[in-house]
C-alpha cells in the first residue's frame, strides 16, 4: 500500500537517517559521560516536565520514550527528505537536500515539543547538528540506494 510512497530505497534512506540522529543525540550525553541523558531529557519533555527540570541519566523509562519518539520523528522527515532527492541527479539531489535542510531548521524551533526532532538536546546548534546529519544522511543514502547495483561478473 504505501510502496508508491515510499520504495525501498527511501525506506532504507530514512532508517539511515534515524540512526545516524539517533547516535548524535547519544553522542551529546556521551561527551559528558551520559550517552542517554538527551533521549531522557526529550521524554522527560514528552510525558510534560517542564524544561527547568533536569533529566536524569538514569531515567531508563523517559530516556526509551525519547529515542523511540527521536526515531520515529528521524524517520519521517528522512522519508521526505529522501523521497524528495531520490531520483535527482548531481546537484538536484543536494540542492533538495539543502532546501529541506534549511526549511527544517526554521521550522523545527517552532514546532510544538512533542514535533521537535531534536527536543531533548539543550542548545539550537545542537538541534541544528541533528537536523544536518538527518538531511545529510537521507540524501547521501537515498541517492546511493537509488543508483543501479552493479553487474555481477558470472562465477
Amino acid at each position: 500500500m504505501l510502496a508508491p510512497l515510499l520504495p525501498p530505497p527511501v525506506v532504507r534512506a530514512a532508517a539511515v537517517a534515524a540512526a545516524a540522529t539517533l547516535g548524535v543525540l547519544a553522542g551529546f550525553g556521551a561527551r559528558d559521560g551520559t550517552p542517554f541523558a538527551v533521549l531522557a531529557a526529550a521524554g522527560l519533555r514528552l510525558r510534560g516536565v517542564p524544561e527547568f527540570i533536569a533529566a536524569d541519566a538514569g531515567d531508563r523509562w523517559s530516556a526509551l520514550l525519547g529515542a523511540a519518539h527521536a526515531a520515529l520523528l528521524a524517520f519521517a522527515w528522512g522519508a521526505l527528505v529522501a523521497r524528495l532527492a531520490w531520483r535527482r541527479r548531481g546537484g538536484g539531489a543536494t540542492g533538495v537536500a539543502l532546501a529541506a535542510g534549511a526549511l527544517l531548521v526554521l521550522v523545527d524551533p517552532r514546532l510544538p515539543a512533542a514535533l521537535r526532532l531534536g527536543a531533548g538536546a539543550p542548545s539550537p546548534a545542537q538541534r541544528a547538528l541533528c537536523v544536518a546529519t538527518l538531511v545529510g544522511a537521507a540524501a547521501l543514502t537515498a541517492r546511493l540506494a537509488a543508483r543501479p547495483s552493479p553487474a555481477r561478473p558470472p562465477a
